[in-house]
């Protein structure tokens, strides 16, 4: 779109390397599990007490 608009046409590929960063960033913490409410181990459910001191927006089930 910059690139259209601007005649920027490194723009459009730098975004596009930052959104992959984003997105990688963001796998990795899922695969490792490191989500607040990521639970540990096979069939575990995971819950906050009411304060949701993680602060993962979740409250107190943490959506499960």
């Amino acid at each position: 779109m910059a690139n259209a608009t601007l005649g920027w046409s490194w723009a459009d590929p730098a975004a596009a390397l930052v959104i992959a960063a984003v997105a990688a960033k963001e796998g990795l913490t899922a695969w490792r599990g490191d989500g607040c409410c990521a639970p540990s181990g096979p069939g575990a459910v995971q819950a906050h007490d009411e304060g949701d001191a993680c602060g993962c927006g979740h409250g107190g089930s943490c959506g499960n």
